[in-house]
């Protein structure tokens, strides 16, 4: 009696304590399924790639590397950072991203942690929103934001989406931050960084519109002009910017 008794107990104990590891799991778990859908739209564009075709590995920390080259893939620069002739002077990059961060170190968009080291380990979401901010024309180094602190210009650009964790960086992070960044307006220029990416003809308006839904028309005599979907574009308040011959 008294056994079946103890038996009882611990099932009931056992049973308690699979639920709320179950409730655990389950609450820690992320919503990956708005950064899968704009990994697919970037990926569209060209701008994002995953390990593979079919898994673009959302679910874990980017290491600074990878950060890096998120950055300039959206940037529509790989073809232009991976063309080489550039060097760096940091010694613990690997071999396959050499191309890639003598890009980012001679356009100003890396410094490193050292004059000879780019840095291991993960990026965090202040380094992330730091290479997009550059990225889009602002400078620690003019004193627009500090690199350690880049949250209040990142959000005030339109680049820190509210369902990113800046505390827990992930890959789908790195996502949302990217596809934020296509509608943020470049410093100095009045247009976003979609608009710049098209006049460079890193994509076309059909492509854009079919991959985002959003709106960008080429017109007039030999000048781009792009006219912004306001719906799309959040209350920027463009209307048409012309980009030159």
């Amino acid at each position: 009696m008294q056994k079946h008794l103890l038996r009882r107990i611990a099932a009931g104990f056992l049973a308690v304590l699979f639920a709320a590891l179950a409730l655990s799991v389950s609450a820690g778990a992320r919503d990956l399924s708005d950064a899968e859908a704009k990994a697919r739209a970037l990926k569209t564009l060209g701008l994002f790639r995953g390990v593979s075709d079919t898994d673009f590995d959302l679910d874990r920390a980017p290491t600074r590397t990878e950060a890096l080259v998120i950055l300039i893939r959206v940037l529509g620069k790989e073809k232009e950072a991976t063309a080489g002739g550039r060097t760096h002077p940091f010694t613990d990059v690997p071999a396959w991203a050499n191309d890639y961060v003598a890009y980012a170190y001679q356009t100003g968009l890396t410094k490193g942690v050292s004059a000879t080291e780019f840095g291991t380990g993960n990026a965090s979401g202040a380094m992330m929103l730091t290479f997009m901010l550059r990225a889009l024309g602002y400078s620690d180094a003019a004193g627009d934001f500090s690199w350690n602190d880049p949250f209040s210009l990142a959000k005030q650009a339109g680049i820190l989406p509210d369902g990113v964790d800046t505390a827990d960086f992930r890959r789908a992070d790195a996502v949302l931050v990217s596809y934020a960044a296509l509608k943020a307006t470049v410093k100095g220029a009045g247009i976003t960084l979609a608009q710049k990416l098209f006049a460079a003809g890193v994509f076309t308006a059909d492509a854009y519109a079919s991959a985002t839904g959003g709106k960008l028309t080429e017109t007039g005599g030999g000048k781009k002009v792009f006219v912004a979907d306001p719906a799309d574009y959040d209350g920027i308040g463009l209307d048409e910017v012309a980009i030159g011959d």
